[in-house]
This record gives structure tokens, sequence and C-alpha cells, in this order.
């Protein structure tokens, strides 16, 4: 009943608009997985009226417990294979939670509205993502929403940054990258 889309095993995904083609269509689904046996199944996190809690390597548990202090233990969880946690809650109905980067704490991303995950038993060149707990997610406070929604801060004009600039290797990187792309 959730709705899923076929990813490559670098994460990316494999019909043309992305999360935005996932479906619950048993038909759809058979067709993708016939084209492409080997693909990772990715989540619609907001589709299936879900946020999920991207908790990447690295992350603190004790800034994430200071940052959202009332957050209820969920039973549906899972390991990434960098050793990261995908941590799922429900969503009221017809709710949108904007996915983001960081905002609960460092290394904590939010997957929500057109944002994906992948779900076991899928692959990367890292490894398997695997199923730690496959009960029932818990259902979000107002707390979480509220932080997921709030803006970042800007800038009064355009030419004062408020964050830290881009490293010089990730600049070069990226000017490679357009010009070779």
């Amino acid at each position: 009943g959730c709705p899923i889309f076929p990813a490559a095993r670098d994460n990316t995904p494999l019909p043309k608009n992305g999360v935005r083609d996932a479906t619950t269509d048993p038909k759809q689904i058979t067709a993708w997985w016939t084209t492409y046996p080997n693909a990772n199944i990715a989540l619609d996190v907001g589709g299936a009226g879900m946020m999920a809690l991207d908790l990447d390597p690295g992350h603190d548990p004790k800034q994430l417990d200071a940052s959202c202090p009332d957050r209820p233990t969920t039973f549906l969880w899972a390991k990434t294979p960098r050793g990261g946690k995908h941590l799922f809650y429900a969503l009221a109905p017809g709710e949108v939670v904007a996915p983001s980067a960081s905002k609960f704490a460092p290394h904590v991303d939010v997957r929500s509205f057109h944002s994906y995950v992948l779900l076991a038993p899928s692959q990367t060149q890292d490894g398997a993502y695997t199923w730690q707990s496959e009960g029932k997610p818990a259902y979000r406070t107002d707390e979480m929403v509220r932080k997921a929604n709030t803006a970042r801060a800007k800038s009064k004009d355009n030419d004062t940054w408020i964050i830290d600039p881009d490293r010089p290797e990730n600049i070069t990187a990226a000017i490679d990258w357009l010009k070779t792309k």
C-alpha cells in the first residue's frame, strides 16, 4: 500500500520523474521490476503518509534528543549500509512535511514530501539496507513537524553569506562537472 519506484545501485531513480512516478499500482510495479529486475526499492516517504529521520553516520544522538526532546520511539526503522538509520514516523492524513538537511541536528535529514529513502533489502556499493524493527511507526509530534517546516534564515541581500561558503575543492569539482557533463 505504499508508493514505491525502482532506483539504481547508486540511489538514483530509474523512472523519468523519479519520486513523482512512485505508485502502488501492481501493474506498473511489475513492469518496472521486469525491466529492472535488480533495482533497489525506493519509498515515496511523504506519499506513504510518513516522515523519516535520516540519521547519517556522525550524527550525535544527544544533539538530536536536545533538539527534539519529546520525539517518540518508533517501531519502524532500518539500518543503512554506512551505519546510519532511517526512523519512520506517521503523519496526519494530508499533512505535508518539507524535506530538509540538518534542521534537527548535524547529519540528521528529514525525508518526506517529494523525497525518498531506499528500503531493505536494497543494496548500494556500501552494502545492504536492513530492517531493525518492522513494527508500527510512531506518530510524529507537533514539534517535529514545526521544526521540519521552519524556514531557514535568509540574508537581507544576496551578497552576505549566512552559512560558510563551500570548500574550494567542492567548487572546483562542481566547475569541472559543469564543464564536462
